[in-house]
C-alpha cells in the first residue's frame, strides 16, 4: 500500500511532532531516511528528486507513524536549511548515546600481550 506524501511544510509539522513525541521516557527513536526518486514508480518526479521519509522506532506496525515527502530539484537547498533547523531544536528530547558502556566493553575485550622467553 503505497504511503501518503505530505507537502513540505506539511512534513516539518508531523516531523516536529514525532520528534517531540520521541521522548527517553517513550523508549523510541525516530529514523530519518533518503533516496532519489525511481520515475519509474513515481510518474511526474524527476530522477533527481529526493524521497525524505520519517518514522518513530515503535516495534507495533499498527500503531508506527509514518511520514514522508517529496522534494524537488529546485527546493533541495531551502529543504534542507529547514531539516536541520526543525532537526536541530528538537534533537534534545532524545536519548543520548551512552558512551561509558561501550569503553567497557572495548577495555574488557583488549588482551595484553604476553612475552615468551625462548
Amino acid at each position: 500500500m503505497p504511503q501518503e506524501r505530505l507537502s513540505n511544510d506539511q512534513f516539518f509539522t508531523k516531523l516536529t511532532e514525532l520528534l517531540a513525541s520521541a521522548t527517553a521516557a517513550n523508549k523510541h527513536g525516530v529514523f530519518l531516511t533518503q533516496k532519489a526518486v525511481n520515475p519509474v514508480r513515481d510518474p511526474g518526479h524527476s530522477a533527481s528528486s529526493l524521497l525524505v521519509r520519517a518514522t518513530d522506532g515503535l516495534k507495533d506496525k499498527a500503531i508506527r507513524k509514518k511520514i514522508a515527502t517529496i522534494v524537488a530539484p529546485e527546493d533541495l537547498e531551502t529543504f534542507f536549511t529547514q531539516y536541520a533547523e526543525v532537526a536541530k531544536r528538537n534533537m534534545g528530547s532524545l536519548k543520548k548515546r551512552d558512551k561509558k558502556k561501550k569503553n567497557k566493553k572495548k577495555k574488557k575485550e583488549t588482551v595484553t600481550p604476553v612475552a615468551v622467553a625462548v
